[in-house]
């Protein structure tokens, strides 16, 4: 999940408006029609190792009690004067440059002093400056609401004109920011839209807090977690009673549901991880959708997903709500097989069983893949140790894309087990940016995996490029007391695509921050990552980045390998069907007007989609983080994007999925460029054709 936390930031990327007018279901699936043929881009040369530039403190990690919220008043009163000046700047000798460019970098520069703020409040150890974070993101969201309802800042902007292709590009992205906040609207409708844009605001950092800060857990004895791994329980707590202690975070909870084989105790952990955000979440998404669905109207549209995918690839809600509804129909079939394949399982276990629980999916599923596969995912584990895996990692991106990580030893971090990277181009050693990862779990921390971008590169007022930083949070399995951190294939797969953000937002060129990295249609924001997925089920690069934990030198055996790669599909249809039955949760919600029930929708859906009873008491919905943090009437574009995602790796050479020719292709023409480009249009260069289904459709066994 790409996750840029600059509000003003994210709300422009929020509406981007592409040429493209396709659609899925209309996409080319011949291929027969070619474009022209793309540039011939230089291959990057074999990384050789570049030396440390020195710097250990490229962004500031730590900060006292008070800090916080201090420097985020004072960055929003700075920016504030600013942009007052612009407006005040007489119509005579107004220019692009001290219009336009000039609130381009005010308000780049002010991401830059207040994303590093907002950050807190996902990753800080310190509760109270963790509470001043979030205190100001919400500051920067209505801030933000605040500054794209200026009709002076409007007036000033929309009188200009420029013949430089990436100024248009600018000016064209920023008026279309501030019209979809309502500037061609009258001034009692344009207050009232800021009104609720600014409560709006509110209630979804509201959300994102509660899930942040959700420290729930359960005890449980031995017998309760009877099938639990050695290495789990290890890792574990104890109560005074002697009981084990399971968080709710997304580790202790998947290894959980895999391996337990108590059917009560997988169902206590599921309704206490569908209730993390309880019923005071539920209220706030409520309370949201109320909100949305009154902006879109006021805006002149019928609902909140119409104003929003208006200005995505998909054009409108339609076509959105058609795309996965065709797809719906296309998996119907085949998830049908695999449910009746976990039941006749579980009639094995217990013949008299009638029916699957939604707490036994899980369960089902990883027991039986054992079974048939002969596949052990804690005999996997053991050769992917965390960092043997991300020096894997690097060494394929490297090759891949023509760069060189060095890690700061000494970097300035926020947490134990954080660490700092410097990213060089391999030709020549260049420093070109900066990432974090924090990968183990801890409390308070944002509880899934996303790339933050904390400073977008952009060219500055001193011709410079400014470096990007980003960071990798996840929650990836913990070290134990006599054990490394070994990940399950899934969290490789997961780190893979994350990574994937990183190199979309860390290498682009793009010269404005607000077009650049991962700044695009979101829609098509994780296609570049989703593609890289395809890298962990490669044969080579699997051998690449494992390694026994013990023995570095033993890559995954090639028994093991081929038991993996055999069961690549195995069940495939369940992980693209929860997708769908979020993708149209969200699009139901969003299309909606007045009061929504979102728990009662989410359930209704579960058993027309899931093909079984959802279990009783959840509160899903206050726990579906994406709906409160830029995902909303958005969620439908992972499966969206991911058409793309496959028709990209279709390109790459399946013996060298390194070939830096291709590699080269794709950092310049894909990551580099970031919104510079419609998205359509960086497609067809990429692909040299129009896009198509095929390579989707064909993973999916449909």
């Amino acid at each position: 999940m790409s996750k840029p936390l600059s509000s003003f930031l994210s709300l422009l990327a929020s509406v981007i408006l592409l040429n493209s007018c396709e659609k899925l279901s209309t996409l080319n699936l011949s291929g027969s029609s070619e474009s022209s043929p793309a540039a011939a881009v230089e291959p990057f040369t074999h990384p050789a190792q570049c030396e440390l530039s020195g710097v250990n403190n490229p962004v500031r990690s730590a900060y006292k009690i008070g800090e916080v919220a201090m420097l985020c008043d004072k960055a929003i009163a700075r920016v504030d004067t600013r942009l007052q000046e612009i407006v005040a700047t007489p119509e005579k000798i107004q220019s692009i440059d001290n219009t336009l460019i000039a609130f381009e970098t005010a308000m780049a520069d002010f991401s830059d002093e207040v994303t590093p703020l907002t950050f807190t409040g996902y990753t800080s150890t310190d509760e109270k400056v963790s509470a001043e974070g979030s205190e100001c993101e919400q500051k920067v969201g209505q801030y933000s609401v605040d500054v794209f309802t200026r009709r002076g800042l409007y007036k000033a902007l929309a009188a200009q004109s420029t013949s430089d292709d990436a100024k248009a590009r600018l000016l064209s992205q920023t008026l279309l920011s501030f019209e979809q906040n309502g500037l061609k609207l009258d001034d009692a409708t344009l207050a009232k839209v800021k009104l609720l844009k600014g409560e709006l605001s509110t209630k979804e950092s509201q959300f994102t807090t509660n899930l942040n800060s959700d420290k729930s857990s359960l005890s449980f004895t031995a017998d309760e977690l009877n099938g639990a791994t050695v290495d789990f329980l290890a890792r574990l707590k104890k109560s005074d009673d002697g009981k084990y202690i399971v968080t709710t975070k997304s580790t202790d909870y998947s290894d959980l549901m895999q391996n337990v084989s108590v059917a009560n105790t997988r169902k206590q952990m599921m309704l206490a991880y569908l209730n993390r955000g309880g019923p005071a979440n539920v209220k706030l998404l409520e309370e949201a959708v109320a909100l949305r669905g009154q902006i879109a109207q006021a805006l002149g549209f019928k609902n909140w997903a119409a104003y929003r995918t208006s200005t995505r690839m998909v054009k409108s809600d339609t076509a959105a709500l058609g795309f996965l509804n065709d797809l719906k129909d296309k998996l119907a079939i085949r998830n049908r097989a695999d449910f009746a394949q976990l039941l006749k399982f579980k009639k094995e276990i217990d013949p008299t069983a009638t029916s699957i629980d939604q707490w036994d999916l899980t369960y089902l599923s990883t027991q039986l893949q054992k079974r048939d596969y002969s596949l052990d995912n804690e005999k996997i584990r053991e050769y992917f140790p965390a960092n043997t895996v991300v020096k894997g990692i690097f060494d394929v991106y490297s090759h891949l894309l023509g760069v060189n990580f060095v890690e700061v030893k000494n970097g300035s971090v926020w947490a134990d087990n954080v660490k700092l990277y410097e990213i060089h181009n391999a030709k020549d050693c260049k420093l070109i940016g900066y990432f974090f990862t924090d990968l183990v779990p801890r409390a308070g921390k944002y509880g899934h995996a996303a790339a933050f971008t904390l400073i977008s590169g952009r060219t500055l007022e001193n011709g410079q490029y400014s470096l990007p930083i980003s960071s990798i949070v996840a929650n990836f399995t913990p070290p134990g007391a006599d054990k490394p951190s070994l990940l399950t294939h899934g969290e490789v797969e997961t780190f893979f695509h994350e990574f994937g953000h990183i190199m979309h937002q860390t290498l682009t060129r793009a010269p404005y921050a607000t077009l650049a990295g991962s700044n695009v249609a979101q829609d098509f924001v994780e296609a570049p990552s989703q593609m890289l997925e395809n890298w962990v089920w490669d044969k080579n690069i699997l051998s690449r980045i494992s390694g026994h934990y013990l023995r570095p030198d033993e890559k995954l055996p090639e028994d093991l390998l081929k038991k993996m790669l055999s069961a690549e599909k195995f069940q495939l249809s369940s992980g693209y069907t929860k997708q769908l039955l979020y993708a149209l949760f969200d699009l139901t919600i969003h299309t909606q007007n007045g009061p929504v029930d979102v728990t009662k929708t989410f359930d209704d859906l579960y058993r027309e989609i899931m093909g079984q009873e959802p279990i009783v008491g959840n509160h899903f919905a206050g726990t579906f983080g994406h709906m409160m943090g830029g995902y909303d009437a958005g969620y439908y574009g992972y499966l969206w994007s991911e058409v793309y995602a496959q028709d990209m790796f279709s390109k790459f050479p399946s013996d060298d999925l390194t070939d830096p020719v291709m590699g080269g292709r794709y950092r310049s023409i894909i990551l580099e460029k970031g919104n510079m480009q419609d998205a359509i249009e960086l497609l067809r260069e990429f692909l040299g054709r129009e896009p198509n289904a095929e390579a989707f459709f064909k993973k999916l066994g449909l």
